[in-house]
């Protein structure tokens, strides 16, 4: 048997996409109250501006993606040819399997500070008013 509170919410999507939408989710389908969400908030990125490291020495990898056949990819510590394996981290090099992680090869990325823009994008800031005294 169908609840009366069940028929109330089954209203045609706001959206006009023609699925039914509750009123939870402002008369609109998931799909449709979805898309109106990531309309609202963009994409987060949690990349911040580094500056060139210093412990690690610059490769010479060319800026696209395509490289050439002459040059050969190289770790950034070791220069050990890394080949179709080799591991890019945050900071702009590549490294082989042993200095992949950041405590390795002293990494100059703030994974700590990139944690807290992405986190300060994506929650908003929610303060009450202050209670007055009676």
């Amino acid at each position: 048997m169908i609840n009366a509170k069940e028929t109330e919410e089954a209203l045609p999507c706001a959206g006009g996409c023609g699925l039914f939408g509750t009123r939870k989710n402002n008369n609109l389908c998931s799909l449709c109250y979805k898309q109106s969400v990531l309309q609202q908030f963009p994409p987060l990125r949690f990349e911040p501006e580094t500056k060139p490291s210093l412990v690690c020495p610059p490769t010479n990898l060319p800026a696209t993606s395509e490289e050439p056949v002459g040059i050969k990819r190289r770790c950034g510590m070791c220069q050990r040819k890394v080949g179709m394996l080799g591991f890019n981290c945050r900071c702009g090099h590549m490294f082989c399997g042993s200095h992949r992680y950041p405590e390795e090869h002293s990494c100059p990325f703030d994974y700590k500070h990139s944690g807290r823009l992405g986190l300060a994008k994506q929650l908003p800031l929610i303060r009450t008013e202050k209670l007055q005294r009676f």
